[in-house]
């Protein structure tokens, strides 16, 4: 087990058609794939060395599998395992060993978390759970794939007078609503702070962007009636080369829940913008109430997926010693002192 090098790229290339590939970075894969050789090239650069991690096992001389993860944008202590990839033919426990080499890795370079999505029908998500990765939520993946931009174009901009564009002005209001609707398991596991919501670059046009290109919108918090402030809900967009991938945050209360459907619509005329390509949506199990609007409006459920996480950190317990009283207690008799004078 050792990093990647140049010459073991090219045997991963030329072995690809005997490969069993298990891509975990949705929406990514979906929407924006890129050729495997390039990616793993990619991950040689020195200026890439703390973004990209391959790792390949090798037996007399014949690689058989590789793992590649991902350090978060704007989080060095975060690792994602995007691709696991092994021969047709590979002992079982080449993919348990690659993936407690990212682990140990990770903990060397002072990763705290570890995290992977992966489909609950892979054989291969019990080799995540013996090594410590804890399951925090679901999320099914639904999809329009015959996506008729020319049907959802033809009636023109569909009304959205209750969104506005976000700015990273909402990042804190971002993290409140995010913090309002997330059950505690999946805060403590994805420890998002307002950061995580401001804008990430300048706005390219796809033909010059290598990443997915973020469009969100964000409407006031209305069923509060006005009086708290904040916002109540929150859709965003990622478009890529090959589709685009859909989510949204919003408050669970009537009011706010109204608005989601003038959202998605406006969404999708905004996709329909960009031609016919197939637009996704993830939706958790916190969230499922937006499942009847994806299928009013031709989506249909295509996979589940288990979000896990590996936690690397954990607190040491080191014996304190005693604290002295800072007041030493007087076993003396009382002696009062005469004032001059008296």
């Amino acid at each position: 087990m050792r990093p990647a090098r140049p010459s073991d790229l090219f045997m991963v290339g030329a072995t690809r058609r005997r490969q069993r590939v298990l891509r975990l970075n949705p929406p990514y894969s979906l929407i924006q794939p890129q050729a495997l050789l390039p990616e793993l090239m990619r991950a040689q650069l020195p200026i890439k060395s703390r973004v990209s991690f391959v790792f390949v096992y090798q037996e007399r001389g014949t690689v058989l599998g590789y793992v590649q993860a991902k350090s978060q944008w704007g989080r060095r202590d975060e690792w994602t395992v995007t691709t696991l990839g092994t021969l047709d033919r590979a002992p079982t426990y080449v993919a348990e060993a690659l993936l407690a080499e990212v682990c140990r890795m990770a903990g060397e370079q002072g990763v705290l978390r570890v995290f992977a999505k992966v489909p609950l029908d892979e054989p291969r998500v019990q080799l995540f759970r013996g090594l410590g990765f804890t399951h925090y939520t679901n999320e099914r993946i639904w999809g329009n794939i015959y996506f008729a931009a020319e049907e959802t174009g033809k009636h023109g901009e569909p009304p959205h007078d209750s969104l506005r564009k976000q700015t990273n002005t909402d990042a804190w209001d971002l993290m409140q609503l995010y913090s309002a609707v997330t059950p505690p398991a999946v805060q403590r596991a994805e420890a998002l702070n307002s950061r995580y919501w401001r804008k990430s670059a300048l706005p390219r046009p796809l033909a010059l962007s290598r990443g997915p290109l973020e469009d969100a919108y964000v409407w006031p918090d209305i069923g509060s009636g006005g009086k708290k402030g904040g916002l109540g809900g929150y859709i965003e967009m990622l478009t890529g080369s090959r589709g685009h991938w859909v989510t949204t945050v919003f408050r669970p209360d009537a009011a706010n829940r109204s608005v989601c459907p003038q959202a998605f619509d406006f969404m999708l005329w905004k996709a329909a913008r960009y031609g016919s390509n197939p637009v996704y949506c993830g939706v958790r199990d916190y969230q499922a109430d937006v499942e009847g609007l994806l299928e009013d409006r031709g989506f249909h459920p295509l996979s589940e997926q288990a979000l896990l996480v590996k936690y690397l950190a954990r607190p040491i317990e080191v014996r304190q010693p005693a604290l002295a009283p800072f007041l030493a207690r007087n076993t003396g008799e009382l002696v009062t002192a005469k004032m001059v004078g008296e």
